[in-house]
């Protein structure tokens, strides 16, 4: 029996990327360090180091003083190597960072935007930024991530115009316009998919396979783990709730009586808490008679948690994390927690999200540093593009 063993070139690749994983992760690292932190041997990390100095992807900085043992040197990431552009780009405008492969936020570029936002007006901008963040990078661009406040068709990385969205008027596609600004492919996503990598790695859903996140907000969207991959659907439209069906109240008696079904949004629609002439939540007012635990916003709880149990018995999340200004009120947390234990066969937990400031660019940062670690090449005196 003939068994293939992995070559030569393979293990040091290998071994590498563990070493660089190492002292991006520490920021700065010793050769001693990097041999503890990596379980490899002294001589095996010595020989990637090497050929990492060699690569050009690390430097050697100062020389470590005090302790026992001979000194060395430090070895830090080298942000000339390359670095990462994470985006997040919504109705109120673009923001983004360049990130080095350690995770320093080198540079931050901000461009605001004025209501409404129309796919022109959001190009402009985000092209703007993620021009001037290519000049603000010590070292080529080797990775784009960003973040949009709408679904995102997977295979293109356009934005998809649906008729509930509350933001976009139109498609917007950022890989076409970032062409001529960045020189590799963005990896675009939805803002709420992006936010649940980050609570799937720094929040309450660290660890968890199987997570159902409802983002709700001025818009509402969802995003899904399963099986400890992300779900996204064919073509990125998996987690659009507002088409979920619901009870919505009849309006010609006030909500006193319910149509046997509609859509989530419908039921903002009947219950007055859509802004004028908008598919926008007006967040204020639902948040002021959630507070006053008015009548029509007890039955928007009770409609956002029917939505939750049947993405549950869909999906048997082991989590549910509840995120957005009104996801996270104590009203629809309670609702959708007694709506989901009582449902019978329904086994989940229900949190609020952990991370709450600009979730979206935390997990397109996130990506960014795990896509910049990927593009190494352990090939001598070349970094590949």
């Amino acid at each position: 029996m003939t068994v293939d063993l992995p070559s030569l070139d393979l293990l040091r690749s290998l071994s590498d990327r563990h070493v660089l994983a190492a002292v991006a992760d520490a920021g700065q690292l010793t050769r001693a360090a990097a041999a503890t932190a990596t379980g490899l041997s002294k001589p095996t990390v010595s020989q990637s180091v090497a050929r990492l100095l060699e690569a050009g992807v690390v430097v050697e900085g100062e020389r470590t003083s005090g302790g026992r043992g001979r000194a060395g040197t430090y070895l830090t990431v080298n942000d000339a190597a390359g670095c990462a552009l994470a985006v997040q780009a919504g109705p109120e405008g673009v923001v983004g960072e360049v990130v080095a492969l350690d995770g320093r936020v080198l540079a931050t570029r901000r461009r605001s935007l004025s209501a409404p936002v129309t796919p022109g007006s959001l190009g402009r901008a985000l092209t703007a930024v993620c021009r001037a963040l290519t000049s603000d990078s010590p070292g080529p661009i080797r990775v784009v991530t960003v973040s949009v406040a709408d679904p995102v068709d997977r295979r293109t990385g356009r934005v998809v115009e649906l008729p509930e969205s509350p933001f976009l008027v139109g498609e917007l596609d950022p890989v076409r316009l970032l062409a001529p600004v960045v020189p590799v492919t963005p990896i675009v996503d939805n803002d709420v998919s992006w936010a649940l990598l980050a609570e799937h790695t720094q929040g309450v859903a660290a660890g968890v396979d199987d997570v159902l996140h409802l983002y709700l907000d001025e818009g509402m969207g969802a995003a899904m783990w399963a099986g400890g991959r992300p779900l996204h659907g064919a073509r990125g439209l998996a987690g659009e709730i507002a088409y979920s069906r619901t009870s919505v109240p009849n309006r010609d008696t006030h909500g006193a009586t319910r149509a046997p079904s509609g859509t989530l949004m419908e039921c903002l629609a009947s219950l007055g808490y859509l802004r004028d002439d908008s598919k926008a939540v007006d967040v204020e007012s639902l948040l002021e008679d959630l507070d006053g635990d008015v009548g029509h916003a007890r039955r928007l709880a009770a409609a956002v948690a029917e939505v939750a149990v049947a993405h549950a018995y869909l999906l048997d999340p082991e989590l549910v994390v509840l995120s957005g200004r009104w996801g996270r009120h104590t009203r629809i947390v309670e609702a959708v927690t007694t709506a989901l234990a009582t449902a019978e066969g329904v086994a989940t937990t229900v949190e609020r999200a952990a991370i709450t400031d600009d979730a979206p660019l935390t997990g397109a940062r996130i990506h960014a540093l795990g896509e910049l670690l990927a593009t190494w090449s352990a090939q001598p005196g070349a970094v590949s593009t």
